[in-house]
């Protein structure tokens, strides 16, 4: 472990994060058998993201005021309230769809701030050189839990029941808070300022980012990686139902297996010796993920049905994501002062925010024109021809 400090921080995100996977998949169940309605699902999955596409900047530009550890600390302990009141509402048989939409919303108003503040945080706790190693830690978080976490949350559903789930992902909130408790910021990163009031602050955070070339070429590519995976989560499960097999089943190993990538790939980035990365290198593995889409492309085309192929280049392209997310974080903290990093922070999870649904949108309505060969080929050569466009570009902000 890189240090005490982020052992901390890093256990109180396992907890949480796995706390989560299990209330995701209780919720959905409980809106599943309550409604049975696709649209309400949707709108509720809608209210979910909504506050931090909204706030986001807002939010960054107060974690930039505010102490980080505070911010992680108070968040978690609202985000535990809040799961403890659907808990005992599920207890004494009151909880209602009014009820998870309310909280829902009040929850990711809470994780608009928490996510600038835990990513902001990093750099406070962590050497500069340790910082690739501390992203692939922190994303490795997000791989087991994403394998893991549906699998262990379904199991607990069935043999606990939704209520006991709910409590567990409350208590998960209150832990993590405990852990950050004992955090101590080892650095005074952020500047002595004069007081502005917030909208100063703001505007002083956009005229940053764009002066800075390296910010806004990190930010444009999280940007396209977003854009065109957002493909991919459209297709998914069309592909697997084209496949040998049972629809469902191939969904789930299709999933797993780029969760299996992403694991992978963030346990070795934990562990490499190199400490160094540039916009290349992003860049670089971004473009591979279009590479992996040509190859659902011509497998498709080819009629390959077996499951296999397609879950090697599942565990392939979430290699490919995992090093590019811990790249692109250590590129942006290694760019960032320590003072605007919860705003730059803030506008690179705005950028995820928006430009995933926006392709669920565009790529949905595109899937219902064209085959699932066509649309991977088309988002694979646009993903390749962009890449290719960026890595002469960063000749020149270098």
């Amino acid at each position: 472990m890189i240090n005490k400090n982020f052992t901390f921080l890093w256990l109180g995100k396992i907890v949480s994060q796995l706390g989560d996977k299990f209330y995701a998949i209780a919720l959905a169940w409980w809106i599943l058998q309550k409604t049975n309605s696709p649209s309400v699902m949707g709108f509720f999955l809608l209210v979910s993201v909504l506050p931090g596409i909204l706030l986001g900047f807002f939010a960054g530009a107060l974690t930039d005021r505010w102490q980080r550890k505070t911010m992680l600390v108070v968040t978690d302990i609202i985000r535990g309230c809040l799961v403890l009141a659907i808990s005992y509402l599920s207890m004494v048989n009151a909880l209602e769809i009014w009820h998870v939409f309310s909280i829902g919303l009040c929850l990711s108003l809470a994780t608009a701030f928490f996510e600038p503040a835990v990513q902001a945080i990093i750099p406070e706790i962590v050497e500069k050189d340790n910082l690739i190693k501390a992203n692939g830690m922190s994303q490795m978080v997000g791989g087991v839990c994403t394998v893991a976490g549906p699998l262990l949350g379904a199991l607990a559903v069935s043999m606990f029941g939704l209520t006991w789930v709910f409590l567990a992902n409350s208590i998960s909130y209150f832990v993590s808070s405990f852990l950050a408790c004992f955090i101590r910021i080892n650095k005074a990163y952020r500047s002595p300022s004069e007081k502005k009031n917030i909208w100063k602050d703001m505007y002083e955070g956009i005229c940053f980012i764009k002066k800075q070339r390296r910010i806004t070429f990190v930010l444009k590519i999280i940007a396209i990686a977003h854009f065109f995976v957002g493909s991919l989560t459209v297709s998914l499960p069309f592909l697997a139902n084209r496949l040998e097999g049972s629809g469902v089943s191939n969904l789930g190993y299709l999933e797993m297996m780029i969760g299996v990538g992403l694991v992978a790939g963030s346990a070795f980035m934990s562990v490499k010796k190199k400490d160094s990365v540039d916009e290349r290198t992003l860049t670089s593995f971004i473009m591979a993920v279009g590479f992996c889409f040509i190859a659902i492309s011509v497998s498709q085309f080819l009629r390959i049905q077996t499951v296999y192929i397609y879950m090697l280049i599942m565990m392939v392209i979430g290699v490919c994501i995992a090093f590019a997310s811990v790249f692109w974080q250590s590129l942006l903290q290694s760019y960032t002062p320590g003072y605007m990093t919860g705003r730059v922070f803030s506008v690179s999870t705005l950028v995820g925010n928006t430009s995933l649904p926006l392709a669920y949108g565009i790529f949905g309505v595109l899937l219902n024109l064209s085959s699932i060969y066509i649309l991977m080929a088309a988002c694979g050569a646009c993903l390749i021809g962009f890449c290719s466009c960026y890595i002469f570009e960063t000749t020149e902000i270098r």
